[in-house]
């Protein structure tokens, strides 16, 4: 069984607490990828219902899934796991937020998947490149217009 990786990166014209305040909701960070993402649980944490524990629904067109956020620092990352709904029997998705010169900043983000099919994992991980590339572009676009 092989472990795809994927790995994004975008620079984008706004400080880094804006860019991890606009991932962190899980409602916005689905504006961002182009998906319908709504939060099902509530984080523990009084201070970021979005954080650790919190559990967000995304509808792709072939099953619902959802995402369990283990690691919430802010402006530093987030990082989320596939909790249910999906053929994949490993999902682990890590979105780290840097600071950059002049009021900008960067998002790396990486993805681990693996399949026990060998072709549905390869598959994945191009249609989600692809989606998460292009999100991540349109909301620098739009960032750079404001």
């Amino acid at each position: 069984m092989k472990i795809h990786v994927l790995k994004v990166r975008q620079e984008l014209d706004a400080p880094v607490g804006q860019v991890w305040e606009a991932c962190n909701d899980h409602e916005t960070f689905g504006k961002i990828m182009g998906q319908k993402v709504q939060r099902i649980v509530d984080s523990r944490d009084p201070d970021n219902i979005n954080g650790v524990g919190s559990v967000r629904s995304m509808k792709l067109p072939f099953t619902p899934f959802e995402e369990t956020i283990v690691r919430s620092e802010k402006p530093v990352c987030i990082e989320y796991q596939i909790s249910k709904g999906t053929p994949l029997h490993h999902h682990y998705g890590k979105i780290q937020f840097s600071s950059l010169p002049e009021g900008r900043s960067a998002i790396d983000y990486t993805i681990e998947l693996g399949s026990k099919f060998p072709l549905v994992g390869m598959i994945v991980k191009t249609a989600l490149e692809k989606g998460i590339t292009d999100g991540l572009r349109n909301y620098a676009r739009r960032l750079k217009k404001k």
